[in-house]
């Protein structure tokens, strides 16, 4: 059976550049410790990004935030931090409670009652939250998702008791606080983390077969047999989707599936404890070009207390975690074709911010908030293919959604909900020419804007952007504004008036 409205899956990564993804074609990527590598053995082969970004469409100007948390407030809410206050990592506007109390991270579901979750349910969607959900006190519960496969979140569950030891905890020793990995006993230089690859942490939200709201993975005799050391969470998250497409499709509903990976942040090596914080290994992967299809290794690790064999896995890498995605959204794809509902399905594909220690975190030039943006709908005859250089923002995808899910009123009425974001669908669907004047970003109170000639990162710099560099990062720096034609003092004029409009970082910052 097939849904009348479009099924939609948004895959959302971590820390990955643009300049990673081999279709962008820039001149340099991430390879092991160089972060200019040229080696193309240390790029990610993606054959399934590769289909998308060509019979789809794919955009060169695509923006977020430099760091994770703000970024996926931006996604969930169509809206920047002067209505959301999630201005940067450890950075949040409080919130009073209901007891009087202030509390230190306001949820978003308060300073912007329209989530993505929300907008899919009140147009009948059936939805799932797979992945890392970074909501800090927030419940997941009041996001808009019927069902979820997380993280725990630290702030209020335990570790899973499936994994004690694949964990980073501070414990006192000799009277001072330390990290230490609970497999080996032995510190770590790392931050407080629990595994999400290798032996994971798992929690389910609303799953079936559950009694309880929240409970941790495995859940079953039957899964609880075969977890272990072997046990990789990406797959964990992947065979929960496919199967929620499946029911979905049974029960006749279109499904809207948010997946916010792991896959391309760095982690504890838990597995290869002598690494430390890098790249862990994934399974090998093999691509058939003959069949368009992949063979996952069959992975047997043993050992214990930080010692370990292992067979089928890689040799990890920002390349390996990339091309793990591909594989993925290959089993997606592969599974919709046999549901029938390829055709009926709109895959949008993007990353958070910029890549660990090249862009993450910068406020220099565009490298923190550009991000790869990639939309494939093979039946929903596109007007637009291929390479697109026209801007595009994460926070358009909640407008774009209400108009894919056919749920505009949730948003115009009874009064406009107001948001930042722009409705990217058509363009994409009719030959509308031009998408928006300016993508904006920000650290804190250090604001971010592009347009369309010009650009002005979060040092203050000014850049020339009307053509578009081979790195996506070189571009002329401005230093004679009187010897350019007028146009671009006046964008610049009204680039640092969209500014001034959402510089309420020092006055605003709070949201009671």
């Amino acid at each position: 059976a097939q849904a009348t409205k479009p099924n939609i899956l948004v895959m959302y990564i971590d820390d990955v550049s643009p300049r990673e993804l081999g279709f962008y074609n820039a001149p340099s990527w991430v390879g092991g410790d160089n972060l200019e590598s040229t080696n193309e053995n240390l790029r990610a082969k993606t054959p399934m990004l590769d289909m998308f970004a060509r019979d789809g469409a794919y955009f060169t100007k695509a923006w977020a935030a430099p760091v994770c948390s703000p970024s996926r407030a931006m996604l969930l809410t169509g809206r920047f931090a002067s209505l959301t206050k999630w201005w940067y990592n450890r950075d949040y506007g409080t919130f009073t409670n209901a007891q009087g109390e202030t509390e230190e991270y306001v949820p978003l579901y308060l300073t912007s009652p329209i989530l993505v979750g929300h907008l899919a349910q009140k147009a009948g969607y059936k939805t799932m939250w797979a992945g890392k959900p970074g909501m800090k006190t927030a419940d997941l519960r009041e996001f808009g998702f019927d069902e979820g496969v997380f993280l725990p979140n630290a702030a209020f569950k335990p570790a899973s008791p499936y994994s004690p030891e694949f964990r980073i905890r501070r414990v006192t020793r000799n009277g001072e606080q330390v990290r230490i990995n609970m497999d080996t006993g032995k510190r770590a230089f790392t931050g407080l983390q629990r595994s999400f690859f290798w032996k994971p942490h798992m929690d389910l939200m609303n799953f079936p077969g559950t009694t309880e709201d929240f409970t941790y993975w495995p859940h079953t005799d039957e899964l609880r047999a075969e977890y272990g050391l072997s046990t990789y969470g990406p797959d964990v998250e992947s065979e929960s989707i496919i199967d929620f497409m499946t029911r979905s499709n049974d029960e006749e509903k279109p499904f809207f599936i948010f997946h916010n990976s792991k896959l391309g942040h760095k982690a504890f090596n838990f597995i290869q404890p002598e690494k430390g914080n890098d790249y862990p290994p994934t399974p090998k992967l093999t691509w058939n070009e003959a069949t368009s299809s992949y063979t996952r290794s069959e992975v047997t690790i043993t050992g214990s207390a930080g010692v370990y064999e292992t067979e089928g896995i890689n040799d990890g890498g920002l390349h390996r975690h990339i091309e793990y995605v591909d594989y993925m959204l290959w089993q997606y794809v592969e599974h919709l074709k046999a549901l029938g509902i390829m055709d009926n399905t709109i895959i949008i594909f993007a990353s958070d911010n910029g890549t660990t220690e090249w862009g993450k975190e910068s406020s220099e030039r565009q490298k923190g908030p550009h991000v790869p943006f990639v939309v494939y709908a093979p039946g929903m005859e596109l007007t637009k293919q291929g390479r697109q250089e026209e801007l595009v923002h994460v926070v358009d995808l909640l407008p774009t959604l209400a108009d894919i899910m056919g749920a505009e009123d949730v948003i115009e009425e009874p009064v406009k909900y107001k948001r930042h974001g722009l409705n990217l669908w058509p363009y994409l669907t009719t030959s509308k020419p031009r998408h928006r004047i300016m993508v904006y970003s920000y650290i804190r109170d250090i604001q971010m804007i592009r347009g369309r000639v010009v650009m002005r990162d979060g040092n203050g710099n000014w850049w020339r952007v009307d053509e578009e560099v081979e790195d996506y990062d070189s571009y002329p720096p401005i230093t004679n504004w009187s010897a350019l034609p007028v146009k671009f003092r006046n964008e610049r004029n009204n680039l640092i008036r969209i500014m001034n409009k959402y510089d309420v970082y020092h006055t605003q910052h709070d949201y009671i």
